[in-house]
This record gives structure tokens, C-alpha cells and sequence, in this order.
């Protein structure tokens, strides 16, 4: 299973750590995921982490969850994209806490964003035989190996 960690955050993060902490999460979180698997339609699983200050959360909307059994796309006439068996869905981080955590805790807050989002996610139809609570689980031992959380949280 491949993840995706994408930082859909606003232009005051330009010139912060936090868009290549969160890449670093995204490649120590798929080594970890490397030989597991929840669903033969899933290969890669897609979260958009939204984090702006309050007064441009207008621009950040939170979508339903969304699957692509396979589809191309090109994004302004320049860049082909080919998406296939993706799950994806998005989250918000608080802008406040979020911008102004170190390192360590701004995974954190994404670890508990992410594991939050993950309880109430409505997949969608299609991934009916989605191992939804096998995916939380190992989402929720990755991040108490990291420290990112502890066993009760």
C-alpha cells in the first residue's frame, strides 16, 4: 500500500519546515506500509492535509472521500496524470497550533488529524470490502512507533 501525504497548506508555510517534515512522515509511513494491503481495489490511499489561516479557510473546502479505479487527467495542458485504484480523502490541522509547533509536534497533530478523520471516514461504496479497521490499526501503530502518539491516544 502506497500513501500519499500531500501539505495543501497556505502561502505563510512557504518559508517554514513543515511541507518537508510532512514528506518525511510520508516516506517513513511507506516503508511501513510496504507489504500491506486492505482491499484489492485500493493500491494507494491519497490525504490532503488542509492547514490556512481562519480567514482563507473559504479556499480549503473538506470533500467527501473519493475513489479512482483509473483515470487520466491533464492539469493545465502541460501535465499528464494517471491515477489508479486511489482512495482519497482530506483533513484539517488548527492553523494556530499547527504553524507554530516544532517539528515533533506538528507530526503529532497530523498523527492525531489523520487517526480523528480515519474514526468517522465514509469510504465510499465501491470499497465495501475495504479493511477499514485493519488500515486504523496500523495507521495507529505507525505513529505510537514514530512517538507521534501514545497507546491510549
Amino acid at each position: 500500500m502506497k500513501i500519499a501525504l500531500i501539505g495543501s497548506f497556505s502561502p505563510k508555510f512557504l518559508h517554514s519546515s513543515k511541507l518537508s517534515e510532512t514528506f518525511e512522515l510520508e516516506e517513513k509511513l511507506n516503508v511501513f506500509m510496504q507489504n500491506r494491503t486492505y482491499c484489492d481495489l485500493v493500491d494507494e490511499i491519497s490525504i490532503v492535509i488542509h492547514c490556512s489561516e481562519p480567514e482563507m479557510e473559504m479556499l480549503y473546502p473538506i470533500y467527501r472521500p473519493k475513489y479512482v479505479a483509473e483515470q487520466n487527467q491533464t492539469i493545465h495542458s502541460v501535465l499528464d496524470i494517471h491515477l489508479y485504484k486511489i482512495l482519497m480523502f482530506n483533513l484539517k490541522v488548527g492553523y494556530e497550533s499547527f504553524y507554530n509547533s516544532n517539528k515533533k509536534e506538528g507530526l503529532r497533530i497530523i498523527a492525531q488529524a489523520i487517526l480523528e478523520t480515519l474514526e468517522t471516514l465514509k469510504y465510499p461504496v465501491k470499497l465495501k470490502k475495504f479493511d477499514k479497521l485493519g488500515f486504523y490499526n496500523d495507521m495507529k501503530t505507525f505513529f505510537i512507533e514514530e512517538g507521534l502518539i501514545t497507546v491510549n491516544g
